[in-house]
């Protein structure tokens, strides 16, 4: 069995999960559930980056003690990640003993490699990225471009990696493929950011009192850009569990957001290069998610709560919002307004309204029994609906394959599409009254292996939701043993199967206005 290791960025801990953790946890998790579907033995890892002076910080102004602050932050993403179905094999903390293990060997692995050296620094540091920068990357009032924030001049005597040992190599591997960065703008980016030249960085802090103590010099503490990069190998087994690690290492996608590129895709890789590691196969970085094009902040009180949308849409609401509204790579919005058009439109109005209305006329037609296709009785519009989703395995994989989620969810709803079509083309209430039984039992079976289809395809999307679609088909089918590809050929036997039509599976959300409209037209 192939193996499949994604990991998401770990999750500063200063503050509960936002928009954009649930964001990166649902689409991280759609590729996890995708492979496994696909046959891959799939290790799922996130977590929390604990180590932040901005966390001691907080924990100090609660005044609590920042281990336990960061236990408890922990939990709450631990919550978020139950809260969206999202399955994790591992969860880690950068407080856990084993990753301060693991941070101390990789630490003597590149100082082994002559790549650590001590030296004096100055240069302009933001507080609530912990990151250095030269001027050209501030704005002209010094000012951090993703905080905001004006930025310190620190001088420090501190150690440095060697980066532009490394540069040179590892542009060639980008430009050859043999590291890959999507999406492609972003490797661009990373590309321009090597050519324009890159420097040789500090990895440890002088005098920090929070966080992992330098080996060889406790007088110093490991940066915490440097101690959380390290996560993906930690859980993977290094420095712990020799075996692990060379089943699970090197890791295979890491999803993480585009504005920490620079760590992730030039920093990270030339620390592994050093150690003697293997680098990640893909990195993937995605966009931010917008309010009315606006990026998010509780001081334009513009913050919509991942939690409070789940609880009140339901989350595979949202999973299937961040999937098919959002498109992977770039910006997108997310708003209430935009939740409810896509749950209204989508899943209560096509993908809901299909499978109650077939399920019904099968209930009222055929007694409940799914009726046999008749291929002598198809007419243009059946065979268009056939031919749609004998199609839809081959262009949803290949979108899949390129985590391309909103490009597989249109072929799905494509597909859901003409099939609602087909319903009001065929009208099966009148088939039935004219006595064109094969006719009819035709149109619902087709239906039928539509609704089947759709929901294996979108179990990755809506894993609660795909398992309800089955129950009311008839079907045994089981996430964990589902063979995705077989079960996604058309052509499932459905003669004598029993349906049942069930609860709605998305009742529609009605405003007030509707509801005070819908009141009148009933008094009348």
């Amino acid at each position: 069995m192939k193996k499949f290791y994604i990991t998401t960025a770990i999750d500063y801990a200063n503050s509960k999960p936002h928009a954009g953790h649930a964001y990166e946890k649902v689409i991280s998790d759609i590729t996890a559930r995708y492979k496994r579907l696909r046959g891959c033995d799939v290790y799922f890892c996130t977590g929390t980056d604990e180590h932040s002076l901005n966390v001691a910080a907080k924990a100090k102004e609660l005044g609590k003690d920042p281990k336990a602050f960061c236990d408890e932050m922990a939990v709450s993403f631990r919550e978020l990640c139950s809260l969206y179905n999202i399955s994790i094999t591992d969860f880690i903390q950068t407080t856990e003993p084993r990753h301060e293990k693991s941070v101390s060997k990789l630490f003597e692995a590149i100082e082994k490699a002559g790549d650590i050296y001590k030296d004096h620094y100055e240069g302009w540091y933001c507080r609530s990225c912990e990151a250095f920068y030269t001027p050209a990357e501030l704005t002209e009032d010094k000012l951090c471009k993703v905080h905001g924030i004006k930025a310190d001049l620190i001088k420090e005597e501190n150690y440095f990696i060697r980066l532009t040992k490394y540069t040179e190599k590892l542009r060639a591997m980008i430009e050859s493929g043999e590291f890959m960065i999507n999406p492609e703008t972003r490797r661009n980016e990373i590309l321009s950011m090597l050519k324009q030249g890159f420097r040789d960085i500090s990895v440890s802090r002088s005098g920090a009192g929070w966080g992992i103590k330098l080996p060889g010099d406790p007088g110093q503490t490991v940066y915490v850009w440097f101690d959380a990069l390290i996560n993906y190998i930690t859980a993977a087994g290094y420095a712990t569990d020799e075996a692990k690690f060379g089943k699970w290492w090197p890791a295979d996608l890491h999803v993480i957001g585009k504005d920490i590129i620079k760590f992730h895709c030039i920093i990270w890789p030339i620390m592994l290069m050093s150690a003697g590691l293997k680098l990640p196969g893909e990195i993937y970085a995605h966009g931010f998610l917008l309010n009315r094009g606006e990026k998010m902040s509780k001081t334009k009180g513009n913050v919509v709560d991942p939690i409070e949308m789940a609880n009140r849409y339901g989350a595979d609401a949202i999973r299937y919002y961040f999937a098919a509204k959002v498109i992977n790579g770039d910006d997108g919005e997310f708003n209430e307004e935009a939740i409810k058009l896509g749950f209204n439109t989508d899943l209560a109005n096509d993908l809901g309204n299909l499978v109650s209305r077939s399920n019904n006329m099968v209930e009222k037609y055929c007694a409940g029994a799914a009726p046999a296709l008749h291929t002598e009785a198809m007419d243009d519009k059946m065979k268009a609906l056939e031919d749609r989703a004998k199609a839809l395995w081959g262009a949803y994989s290949a979108a899949m394959d390129k985590y391309d989620f909103s490009g597989a969810m249109s072929e799905v709803f494509r597909l859901t599409g003409t099939a609602n079509k087909l319903i009001e083309d065929e009208a099966p209430w009148k088939l039935q009254k004219e006595g064109k039984q094969k006719e009819l039992e035709s149109v619902l079976n087709l239906l039928l292996e539509t609704i089947r289809l759709a929901s294996v395809a979108l179990s990755p999307v809506m894993p609660a939701t795909a398992p309800k679609i089955w129950e009311k088909l008839g079907l045994d089918y089981k996430m964990e043993s589902l063979d995705m590809e077989k079960e996604m050929k058309y052509g499932f036997s459905w003669y004598g199967v029993r349906v049942s039509k069930g609860e709605a599976l998305f009742p529609r959300i009605v405003g007030e206005k509707e509801k005070q409209d819908s009141a009148a037209r009933v008094k009348k």
